[in-house]
């Protein structure tokens, strides 16, 4: 009995589940296959690989200053592309580290270029960059939008990224070019990324010649309203500030006087992304444009002046050559030497070359061509210039610049020996920050005044009581205690 509950039991069980398996049964599955990509017929798109025309390099020689102390974020291998270009002409590049140097460096350089910058330029750095750009200098900014330094909120701890954009304005500001805080993309047409922007319409310049497309990665928008657009894409190119685009903005600008170049990114600078596209093309009209800078030759280029290995140095047969004025010629030669440059003593004015000629106020008959050209004129007790006024001749000295195709010369004019001599020191220590300077012209302080120099001696008149009426001097007797 107890057998029969125990198989009814069994048979509730199993019999509703065989049931519904009957029902349900299909058949046996038959496994169909997994349709899958033909990866054997793939092929990986292909970039366009472009090399610089390196066989009609003109040598152009001259140094670029390149900015490295302003928390630039970038290595030197990441513009190695930009830099091959500039010593296959023969030019080198040299790092700015401080700006205590910044002033003299300038001084000789064609171009001065700043790599994604994350510290602002001050208004002194401002100002002589802009001083450096009247003069005829060139400056190169690059910024990218994958650059940011991280900080942290004082009172929440979030953190906040900061770009290179405001770094770069506070100096382009000047020039009327803006760097965006944005990243350019395009996600119809690119160059295998969205972020990797296409360009292919160029502003007429020297930095685009030759261009049909170019490619840049991780590129912020650049904006100018007197200035021009040098790279330009399709409507598709979106800004992420507001996912729309721009006709006013691009991937780079040059600021309306042809002196100020501004970049969006710089990763096209480095490999293999300085050979898509026409980049290597680009970077070589980079190069050109860097060292097409020329500095126009005035005093402010003090005490780099001279563009010859060999200054001639003539002394007026008016000033004596005493020991000192000797001492202070030979201090003079070792500055020169000091810059690389020979000096040559010569008894006559040269007509050509690179010269200095020293002279007093006394004679200025050699020199009249030359204060008439910088507009300064010796009086008997002033100093007549067109740059500062009217100057008391004692205690001055002037110093006259002319730059000509075959020569630059110096001219340096004091009123009496010791004074010459002051001024001479002067040019050996290569400082005319105490001077007031022109162009052309600057007078410097070397002295107390001429009067101070030359004191007329008095004779000391005799006691009355040491002569007789005869007019004799007569020995004075002295009582002794005898009587």
């Amino acid at each position: 009995m107890k057998r029969q509950f125990i198989t009814i039991a069994m048979l509730a069980l199993i019999l509703p589940a065989l049931l519904r398996a009957l029902w349900f049964y299909r058949g046996v599955p038959e496994r169909s296959e997994i349709a899958t990509p033909d990866f054997t017929s793939f092929e990986r798109p292909e970039v366009e690989i472009n090399t610089p025309d390196t066989e009609n390099v003109v040598q152009t020689e001259g140094m670029i200053l390149l900015d490295y102390y302003h928390g630039n974020q970038f290595t030197l291998n990441e513009i190695e592309a930009l830099a091959a270009a500039v010593r296959l002409r023969g030019a080198t590049m040299e790092s700015a580290t401080d700006v205590y140097t910044l002033e003299t460096l300038l001084k000789t350089a064609k171009a001065f270029v700043t790599v994604s910058p994350s510290v602002v330029f001050s208004q002194y750095e401002s100002q002589l960059l802009g001083d450096f750009t009247e003069r005829g200098g060139r400056i190169l900014v690059f910024t990218d939008a994958t650059r940011n330094q991280l900080y942290y909120d004082f009172v929440t701890g979030n953190p906040i990224a900061y770009g290179d954009a405001s770094a770069a304005n506070s100096l382009l500001k000047h020039y009327d070019i803006s760097i965006n805080n944005d990243y350019l993309y395009n996600t119809s047409t690119n160059e295998g990324n969205f972020r990797n922007v296409l360009f292919d319409k160029f502003g007429k310049s020297e930095l685009t010649f030759g261009l049909n497309e170019i490619a840049l990665y991780g590129a912020r928008s650049v904006v100018t309203d007197s200035g021009l657009l040098l790279l330009q894409g399709p409507e598709t190119n979106l800004s992420s500030l507001n996912d729309a685009h721009d006709p006013n903005a691009g991937g780079a600008a040059l600021s309306a006087d042809g002196s100020v170049a501004a970049f969006g990114d710089f990763t096209f600078l480095s490999a293999p992304y300085d050979t898509y596209t026409d980049n290597a093309a680009l970077i070589q009209n980079l190069a050109d444009f860097a060292l097409a800078g020329s500095q126009t030759q005035t005093l402010d280029l003090f005490p780099y002046i001279f563009t010859q290995n060999t200054v001639q140095i003539f002394v007026s047969p008016d000033v004596e050559k005493d020991p000192s004025m000797v001492s202070a010629l030979g201090s003079l030669q070792s500055a020169l030497r000091l810059l690389n440059l020979k000096a040559a003593f010569v008894d006559e004015i040269p007509s050509s070359g690179d010269a200095i000629l020293i002279g007093s106020f006394d004679a200025t008959e050699d020199f009249e061509d030359y204060l008439l050209k910088a507009d300064v004129e010796i009086g008997d007790e002033f100093i007549s210039t067109a740059a500062f006024g009217e100057i008391n001749r004692g205690g001055n000295g002037v110093m006259l610049f002319e730059s000509g195709k075959n020569g630059n010369t110096l001219v340096l004019l004091a009123g009496s020996p010791d004074d010459i001599i002051a001024l001479l020191g002067v040019m050996s220590y290569n400082s005319v920050g105490s001077c007031l300077t022109s162009e052309r012209a600057a007078v410097c302080s070397v002295g107390s005044g001429d009067d101070f120099f030359f004191e007329e001696e008095t004779e000391a008149p005799l006691d009355e009581s040491s002569t007789d009426q005869s007019g004799e001097p007569t020995l004075e007797t002295t009582p002794t205690p005898g009587g």
